[in-house]
């Protein structure tokens, strides 16, 4: 197949350009940014919200994997406009360049956030069938909804196939700089302080990159168009987690200082990655731990 990667340098779509590659489809990289991991394949410098170039793009393209977002809920929260148009408003660009180009399905990355803070205890599960936040507490939230919904309105409307994917926490190589795992490892590395906002309690579900890039790609399956799975890790880690499984691997202490929790700050509960693996044949390889320590690794060489 040939397949279009809007975001495709970045971190998680640059490891989905790899799997692609392995599985040997021929991958377009669609970004504002050039290619830097050494990927042999076409590269298109552009922005997703620039509809003439996407559109001339997705020319011959048998998928679209949608992956140019604002992930950065901060910088979300400082620039709601800006943010939501490279977001959302990218989103419905990619399902019109996909309609014109009779592109046979769009693949969106979206994010367990838009499940918003569910009530119940720890004992919760969500589901693919888990009821969208009808009260978001985020934009970053709100966009994601948006973006889905888009997805579902040209399926309905103009017959565009899509496939939506919903993340847990990645970490792992080419992470950017400003995700909590490396800023953590370089905070403890470099006796720096590490804020935490809460107690520490909120829960995750972290997975390694390469788990969610080869997730990512099982999504291309005929068993997933027009489908929707959460691709996330098995195991929950509270964020107090994070730095005790740091300072074991590192061997140092890590100066912790906490703070007010953060408005909007997702709470966490478990998310069921089960219909992946019911329908797709895909789970997680890596342990938390056991990928933390493969990350640490490369990351402190």
């Amino acid at each position: 197949m040939k397949i279009l990667v809007t975001g495709g340098a970045g971190f998680i779509g640059s490891h989905v350009v790899d799997v692609l590659l392995e599985q040997g489809h021929e991958v377009v990289i669609y970004d504002l940014e050039p290619p830097v991991y050494g990927q042999k394949c076409e590269n298109i410098l552009a922005d997703v919200n620039d509809t003439a170039k996407l559109e001339a793009a997705a020319k011959g393209i048998d998928a679209i994997y949608h992956m140019a977002a604002q992930a950065n809920v901060n910088i979300f929260f400082n620039e709601p406009v800006t943010s939501n148009y490279n977001t959302s408003n990218s989103t419905i660009n990619v399902l019109e360049a996909a309609r014109k180009n009779n592109v046979r399905r769009v693949l969106l990355s979206s994010t367990e956030w838009i499940y918003g803070s569910v009530e119940g205890d720890e004992s919760t599960q969500i589901t693919e069938e888990t009821i969208y936040a009808q009260n978001p507490d985020h934009l970053y939230t709100s966009s994601k909804i948006a973006a889905e919904m888009f997805c579902r309105n040209y399926k309905t409307l103009y017959g565009v196939n899509f496939t939506i994917m919903r993340y847990g926490i990645p970490f792992g190589e080419r992470a950017r700089a400003a995700t909590v795992t490396p800023i953590f490892i370089d905070k403890i590395l470099n006796g720096g302080e590490i804020t935490i906002h809460g107690s520490g309690s909120q829960t995750r579900q972290f997975i390694y990159v390469r788990d969610l890039a080869e997730g990512n790609v099982s999504c291309l399956k005929p068993e997933g168009e027009n489908e929707i799975f959460n691709i996330n890790g098995r195991e929950v880690i509270r964020v107090i987690d994070i730095v005790t499984t740091l300072e074991e691997i590192l061997g140092k202490k890590a100066n912790v200082k906490f703070v007010e929790d953060r408005m909007g700050n997702y709470k966490g509960r478990f998310i069921s990655s089960e219909k992946a693996e019911k329908l797709l044949g895909w789970r997680p390889k890596f342990k938390y731990r056991e990928a933390m320590e493969k990350y640490v690794n490369i990351f402190i060489k």
